[in-house]
């Protein structure tokens, strides 16, 4: 009976720890999302709209754990303006 317990707790576990990575993975999409919209409008007409645009291009790469997997993973126009 007692293994029987652990077998269910181990698939609670990987069940638990299934949940918590496709938490993390949502979180982590909202950022490159942020950063894709960002970049969408590239180049703004107000050099005030400019400097508020990189400062939230900055914040959201800095939530983001993988940066360089991600700035492969973008589109070629965006890996440009980043560049």
């Amino acid at each position: 009976m007692a293994e029987a317990e652990k077998f269910v707790e181990s698939d609670n576990v990987e069940d638990v720890l299934a949940k918590i990575e496709n938490k993390s993975l949502k979180i982590e999409y909202k950022p490159i999302e942020a950063i894709k919209t960002m970049l969408k409008c590239y180049p703004p007409q107000d050099e005030r709209c400019k400097s508020m645009n990189w400062i939230r291009v900055h914040e959201a790469l800095m939530v983001i754990k993988d940066v360089e997997g991600m700035i492969r993973s973008l589109d070629p126009q965006y890996y440009d303006i980043l560049m």
